[in-house]
């Protein structure tokens, strides 16, 4: 007993506990648990305003930038109430942003370093128990070793179970993606090879096609550019597992991706026709079928009692195995429900209902020549050439590409909001949620990253415009790009963080961001950058 006290108490210690409660509680998806934990913190923490070489860093100064320009659009454009709380809303983001910075600051500036990476290392650790705990809890309600490609209870699982893996943030399964990328790019240029492996592992699970793309490249970038024998062959290892994955455990991502990849080129793809398939007759109720249907339901029955009778006058010693068997996994319990959900049904309410020829073509909006990411682009780029006073500072928080201009619309698509508080600019009602609910509102063959408006450089641009944008540049990723030189593990960081940028709002999400801070601010304090 005391063999295993001893260590145990020497392993704890090298824990900071308070950084480890504080990721794992900001990065929770409640957002009253995220403000919580920050308000909390900070008045543990009170001395961290006392320094003020903390509050000089630029990514930290990009953040207040953020919160004036919001209020300085406030003064140039018209307002009503019920703007003026969604832009106090969308300040709180950018203020829980700055705090979750200044905590990571503080923490880093006092903690050893030796001590840093033992937290890190244990929250990971942490993330990858929670996310095999839920794949386990799947395998079983399943019954099935594989769920990605279990087909049956009406395809529950299949090729949606990486979504259910949310991790210890129970957010997104693209959060925990993400969030395993960047532990695979951290453990790897640590050496740190079965921790590494471990959150490859864990990212495969999380089915996210779009973070396998990113984590392949800067896989093949660290090959090339930044590792040494023993990494190149752990990156291959990675890269087999990611092979493997894909091909065997879960063919159909694919598919999946195979045919995002034609979208993205402009090839020629429609939205493939669903074969249908039919109940036997024999499982069918006698009141349901038609005169002919009950004489082949008779011929059958008859054909199948005189099998039967015929292996019972086999000899039992001519039977060699006995064959049990299988589902037709054609059947209705194999397939899935095509029924309508309840959110789309009130997503397609809303848009009949506040969009004039809203279009509810189902084939016409899954054989578009652009997927919706691209289409929202364009969106952006047509509003600033027909309304070029607003490229300076945008249009304002929640006005057209953000999740708080989702969360505002009462929809239950990005948070909950009060009903007396619901706020649409019209510039985002015709625009991103136009878009949006042409996809979303419809099969969840369309739900896809691929089709969703959700970026942060259209956020930083569409609502902030280009001071916005050269407030990211110049103080957000301009701050790590100076210091990347000395640093090991800093730029493949940036160029995942960089290209998640471009799916999600994830600075409105508070959770792959802080991370990405707190590793970076690591890096630098080791290399003495």
């Amino acid at each position: 007993m005391r063999a295993f006290y001893q260590p145990a108490v020497a392993y704890f210690r090298k824990i900071n506990w308070t950084l480890l409660l504080f990721l794992i509680l900001f990065l929770n998806v409640k957002m009253m648990v995220k403000i919580v934990a920050v308000g909390c913190l900070l008045l543990l923490n009170y001395k961290l305003f006392q320094d003020k070489t903390i509050f000089r860093q630029k990514f930290i100064l990009f953040y207040v930038c953020m919160i004036g320009i919001a209020l300085l659009n406030l003064l140039l454009i018209p307002v009503t109430t019920n703007y003026i709380i969604a832009v106090s809303a969308g300040i709180i983001f950018w203020m829980l942003c700055t705090a979750a910075a200044l905590l990571n600051s503080w923490f880093v500036l006092k903690t050893d370093t030796s001590k840093l990476h033992s937290t890190v290392s244990l929250f990971f650790l942490t993330n990858a128990a929670v996310t095999l705990v839920q794949l386990v809890l799947i395998m079983l309600d399943a019954g099935s070793f594989n769920p990605y490609t279990y087909q049956g209870m009406y395809q529950k699982y299949f090729i949606g179970t990486g979504d259910l893996l949310t991790g210890a943030s129970f957010d997104v399964s693209t959060t925990n993606a993400l969030l395993n990328a960047f532990g695979v790019v951290y453990f790897l240029s640590r050496n740190k090879m079965i921790l590494a492996l471990l959150c490859m592992i864990v990212l495969l699970f999380t089915a996210s096609n779009f973070t396998n793309v990113l984590i392949a490249g800067v896989l093949l970038f660290l090959f090339i550019f930044q590792s040494t024998k023993e990494q190149k062959s752990i990156i291959l290892v990675c890269v087999s597992l990611l092979v493997i994955f894909m091909i065997r455990v879960s063919p159909q991502n694919n598919n999946y991706v195979t045919e995002t990849t034609k979208k993205l080129l402009n090839k020629d793809t429609k939205i493939p026709a669903v074969k249908k398939f039919d109940t036997l007759v024999v499982y069918k109720p006698d009141s349901i079928l038609t005169g002919e249907e009950k004489k082949q339901k008779i011929a059958m029955l008859f054909l199948d009692s005189i099998k039967r009778i015929r292996m019972e006058l086999v000899p039992l010693t001519m039977v060699t195995k006995p064959v049990m068997p299988k589902p037709n996994i054609h059947s209705e319990p194999f397939q899935r429900k095509k029924d309508t959900t309840l959110l789309q049904k009130e997503l397609l309410a809303f848009a009949i209902q506040k969009i004039p020829d809203f279009n509810t073509d189902l084939e016409q909006t899954g054989t578009k020549d652009l997927p919706g990411k691209l289409l929202a682009i364009q969106q952006t780029f047509h509003f600033f050439k027909t309304h070029p006073s607003k490229i300076v500072t945008g249009t304002g928080t929640g006005n057209f590409s953000s999740k708080l201009a989702f969360r505002t619309t009462g929809l239950p698509v990005a948070g909950g909001y009060p009903d007396e508080w619901i706020y649409i600019n019209d510039a985002f009602l015709s625009n991103h949620l136009n878009l949006y609910l042409s996809y979303f509102s419809k099969d969840v063959r369309l739900h896809s990253l691929t089709n969703s408006p959700n970026s942060v450089y259209d956020q930083l641009v569409a609502e902030y415009g280009l001071t916005g944008l050269a407030a990211f540049i110049f103080l957000y990723a301009g701050f790590f790009f100076k210091k990347i030189k000395k640093m090991t593990y800093g730029l493949p960081l940036l160029l995942l963080l960089l290209g998640a940028f471009g799916v999600e709002y994830w600075y409105e999400q508070l959770s792959i961001v802080i991370v990405f801070e707190l590793l970076m601010l690591l890096n630098i304090k080791e290399t003495g950058e």
